[in-house]
């Protein structure tokens, strides 16, 4: 009886079905579009993406940022000049973590291909669907551990490491000067009224030496889950100020664009009550990807099965906390 090795199948049969998978999964790309690609300020500028997007050779990337010098001093004639030095902000250590799936047509369905290979090539694009929806999952988690110490966060997410989570009360300055806020003590809610509290919370934010910094000036995003789309486009498009029986003008239409999804609902381990105010210009936000979507096709030597496998490597993270306001929305007490 002849014994049954992947040269019974050949290279071309293998390589025939992998072509087969690939063209699978174009389709499942074209039939999920992935979210942090089109989540922009302004449309197609990636400047103002809420996830600057960035791709890494190696095994791991550093970020840490420097405050400005202070303001001139002045000098009298014949003096020395005034000396001053930037300080170093805290790190941000993006480690790559890696994902898999795979699905398998044993040798039976081999016997049975034309059966067989319609379910596997739906289950093979859903493997790549899957990936790309779990991009997005991954990416937007941040926000939905926005309130979350440090020591408690994922494996697939990287925060500003000066201890505090990322909407914090109390963030640590590096020259040990008065601790800053960008989140709400009393998570308030959405409203007209809030935001514009958000807005010069955002505005007024400093460096790690207390100096004032170009935040919140520019075009802003406007966070929510998809329970508060309503609220936050009636607050921001509205032509005159929403909710009141006087003319004055929005000032929040064309400045504040609102961002809708339900990644950060409560289905998926969010709130329908938080909202995160974010400058689009100054994002924090880091979408690191190691290594994109690789796809494999091959025969297992111990069972003759075709697997047709799926990975990625990549990270997530905010480099800062500056650039971002939030609130739980939801009255409570919040010291975090």
């Amino acid at each position: 009886m002849a014994v049954e090795t992947r040269a019974t199948w050949g290279d071309g049969f293998i390589k025939g079905l992998a072509a087969k998978f690939a063209e699978v999964e174009n389709q499942a790309e074209m039939g999920y579009s992935l979210g942090i690609e089109s989540a922009l300020g302004v449309e197609a500028n990636k400047a103002t993406r809420l996830f600057k997007e960035k791709t890494s050779d190696k095994a791991e990337e550093r970020h840490i940022s420097k405050t400005g010098v202070g303001y001139p001093t002045l000098t009298t004639e014949g003096s020395d000049y005034a000396t001053d030095s930037r300080i170093p902000g805290y790190l941000a250590v993006f480690r790559f973590i890696k994902k898999t799936n795979s699905v398998e047509i044993t040798e039976e369905e081999q016997e049975d291909m034309d059966n067989a290979l319609a379910d596997k090539m739906d289950v093979a694009g859903d493997l790549y669907k899957g990936m790309i929806m779990e991009f997005d999952r991954s990416a937007f988690s941040i926000f939905n551990y926005a309130f979350t110490a440090q020591a408690s966060l994922p494996a697939d997410l990287t925060f500003y490491s000066d201890g505090a989570p990322l909407a914090s009360v109390s963030h640590p300055r590096k020259d040990g000067g008065t601790a800053q806020s960008n989140a709400s003590a009393t998570s308030i809610p959405l409203t007209e009224t809030n935001l514009k509290v958000a807005r010069q919370a955002l505005r007024r934010q400093k460096d790690d030496r207390g100096l004032p910094m170009a935040i919140g000036s520019g075009r802003t995003i406007l966070l929510v889950p998809d329970s508060l789309e309503d609220t936050a486009v009636i607050i921001t498009k509205s032509k005159l100020r929403s909710g009141t029986s006087n003319n004055d003008m929005n000032v929040f239409d064309g400045i504040v664009t609102v961002m809708s999804t339900k990644l950060i609902n409560a289905d998926a381990s969010g709130s329908d009550t938080a909202w995160f105010l974010i400058d689009s210009l100054y994002s924090p936000f880091i979408f690191y990807k190691r290594r994109g979507i690789k796809t494999t096709t091959y025969v297992d030597p111990k069972n003759k099965n075709i697997v047709h496998d799926i990975s990625a490597r990549w990270q997530v993270g905010n480099k800062n906390w500056r650039g971002v306001w939030a609130s739980k929305g939801d009255n409570s007490a919040y010291n975090g």
